[in-house]
Parts: C-alpha cells; sequence; structure tokens
C-alpha cells in the first residue's frame, strides 16, 4: 500500500474488468505503462494502490499485481497456458457451431485442470490472509455462489472484523472468480469455516464484469472522511457492440446465441457499461455533497473489423495473443502520452506511477 499519510494524499484504487483472454490486453497496457514511467524498469504496480479490485481474469491479474508478480509473468502465462486453458473455443462457422454444441450438450467446452495448474505455479501455496499481511495491499474480487445465487465478494481482512476469507488459497479465489458458464467448469473450492467442504462458484462477470461499484463501494468504507478517492478503470479491449436487425432475425434460436455464449457476452457488455454510469452518476452526486471522488476509465482502441473477430474470451490463438498485445501496447503508450502532458483527468496516471517503487531482484 502507498505509504504517505493517508490525510495528504488521495485515496487511489484500481478496478480490473473481466473478459476471458482479452486479460492480456488490460495486462499489456499496465506493462506497457510499467515501463515507460519505470524508464525500461518494471514498477510494482500494486504498490501504488490502496485497493485493487477484479472480477474473473481481471481478478486473476489483480491478485497477481496485489501479490507481488511483475506484470510481464501475467502476459507469459496467458501466452503460454491460454491455448490448454481454452482448448475448445467455440468456432466461427454455424455448421461448427452446432457440432462444438452438440460435443458440449453435457460438459462444459473445457477442463480447469489447467487453469488451476497455471494459477498455482504463480501463487504456490499463498492465502489471502497471508497476502494482506505481507503486501498490505487491500484485495477484493468478485464471484456468484452458486449455492444462494447470491454475489460473493472475497476479500482481504482490510477490515478486521471481516476475515472470513483469510484462510482462502489466493488459487481457489482467482478459480472460483473465473469458472464461466459453458467455458469451465462451476469451480468446487474447499471452504476453511466448514471443515473441509466445498463451496462452489461461478464467474463474477455474471454481476460485476466491471468491477467498479465494488471498487467504490469499498473504498468509500476504507478512505478518510475528507479524503479524496481516485479510481483508475481498466476495460479489456471488447470488441464492436451492438445489432442490426430486421423483424424476422428477432427469433433467434440456440445457435443463433451460439449455445448461451452471445447471450452471455452480452449480459456482461452491458453490466459493464451500467456499473461504470452508474458509478460516474454517484461520484458526482457524492461531490456535491463534499466527498471528492475521480473516475478515470482508461481509453480503449476501437478493434478492426479483423481483429474484433480474434477478441472472444476463449480465443487463445497466437495470432488473438498477438492482437491483443499490440493494442494494449499502443493504448498503453498512448495513455502514458497524455499523461505526460497533463491532458486532464490523465494527469492522475502520471501522480500516481511516478511514486511507484521498481522491482528489487529479492522482491520475486
Amino acid at each position: 500500500m502507498v505509504s504517505e499519510g493517508k490525510q495528504h494524499k488521495p485515496f487511489r484504487a484500481l478496478s480490473l474488468d473481466g473478459g476471458g483472454m482479452r486479460g492480456l490486453y488490460t495486462a499489456a497496457v499496465l506493462n506497457s505503462l510499467s515501463e515507460r514511467f519505470g524508464n525500461g524498469s518494471a514498477l510494482d504496480i500494486g504498490k501504488g494502490f490502496d485497493l485493487i479490485s477484479g472480477t474473473s481474469t481481471g481478478a486473476i491479474l489483480a491478485t497477481a499485481i496485489a501479490s507481488g508478480v511483475p506484470v510481464k509473468e501475467v502476459i507469459k502465462l496467458y501466452k503460454d497456458q491460454g491455448p490448454t486453458i481454452f482448448s475448445n473455443p467455440i468456432p466461427q462457422t454455424k455448421f461448427k457451431k452446432i457440432m462444438w454444441g452438440l460435443g458440449n450438450l453435457s460438459k462444459p467446452a473445457n477442463g480447469n485442470e489447467n487453469l488451476s495448474s497455471a494459477l498455482t505455479n504463480i501463487f504456490k501455496t499463498e492465502t489471502i490472509g497471508e497476502l494482506f499481511n505481507r503486501r498490505k495491499i487491500p484485495l477484493c474480487v468478485a464471484s456468484v455462489n452458486i449455492a444462494t445465487h447470491k454475489p460473493r465478494v472475497f476479500k482481504t481482512s482490510h477490515d478486521p472484523e471481516k476475515s472470513a476469507d483469510d484462510q482462502r488459497l489466493l488459487r481457489d479465489i482467482c478459480l472460483a472468480t473465473s469458472a464461466a458458464p459453458i467455458i469451465l467448469p462451476i469451480a468446487g473450492v474447499p471452504d476453511p469455516l466448514t471443515d473441509g467442504e466445498l463451496s462452489h462458484f461461478v464467474d463474477g462477470g455474471l454481476w460485476a464484469n466491471n468491477p467498479i461499484l465494488i471498487t467504490l463501494v469499498e473504498a468509500l468504507s476504507i478512505a478518510e472522511p475528507d479524503q479524496e478517492i481516485q479510481i483508475i478503470s481498466i476495460g479489456t479491449c471488447p470488441p464492436p457492440s451492438g445489432s442490426s436487425l430486421i423483424p424476422k432475425e428477432a427469433n433467434r434460436g440456440i445457435v443463433d446465441w451460439s449455445f448461451g455464449l452471445k447471450a452471455l457476452e452480452l449480459s456482461m457488455d452491458a453490466q459493464a457499461s451500467g456499473s461504470l454510469f452508474i458509478a460516474n452518476f454517484l461520484a458526482s452526486s457524492l461531490s456535491k455533497l463534499g466527498k471528492k471522488i475521480k473516475i478515470i476509465r482508461l481509453d480503449q482502441s476501437s478493434p478492426s473489423a479483423e481483429q474484433a473477430n480474434l477478441l472472444s474470451l476463449d480465443n487463445a490463438s497466437q495470432k488473438a495473443c498477438s492482437t491483443l498485445i499490440q493494442l494494449g501496447h499502443s493504448d498503453g503508450l498512448e495513455i502514458y502520452g497524455k499523461a505526460t502532458r497533463q491532458d486532464g483527468d490523465y494527469k492522475t496516471l502520471e501522480q500516481i506511477f511516478k511514486n511507484i517503487p521498481k522491482f528489487h531482484s529479492e522482491d520475486k
């Protein structure tokens, strides 16, 4: 956590969207900013923020950053392990979609063994409680509890009265937040409060694909009453959305909805934009009451039609990975330029990143 006194600096939070393999874009943006502000040296981004939150792929990145894992290692994970995690992506052509759907009628498209193994390689056996004791960086991760059909936010015990998650493994929390229906299995993870019984969770993107509201509410609960709140929100560069229909095309069936995946993506996109609108409205209203809040949603590229075809949740092909990294790197450089030119709200980024320490060899 940032070391300056809370009364003399803003409370700074980082909020990272979900989006499957598109998390590679988010990681590339942060890596580009890290290298530019670090003059070629990687920055320990987690130490620049008083709170980090994420959903699904964004939660994996958020947990890594909070843990002190260099963003380059997360990029390597996506590139190396993505094809094994998403080994059975949904095809593009209608006939192949039908065959894909029929082959997955009674099972998810992919198992989660490879994802679990990749998460173990990064986080080992560290718990969320051990993470907070080691780094003192508050972390929030969104998921959904299958048993109750209610939202679930895994948290560090930055509020000492809320320590129920302290014994949960980081790898299990990340598995729980990223269990996208149809694409991956429901995540059954040990519940430390019920003597080893399993709790079951699905992807937090079903209700908080953009976790900006979680971030805002948690920041309000942590920050001092007179402390300004600054939130940096980063998306995953989703392809252009929207549909043009004639009346007969409104009768969509299972195949037209890609066996539910298009409905899932539609829900996640709508939630992401809706949450950002609500968060900005609340921030504006609270500012009128004397609580200063600034939300900065980083600009994202508008992919070309060819690029958009590659930006699906489960496309881990070499071409897709290369496209996501290139888009993220390009956007990161453009954002860096705006920040160093003191361009509007982006000047806040320079204030944050210029004070983030570099990694030392003993850090990781």
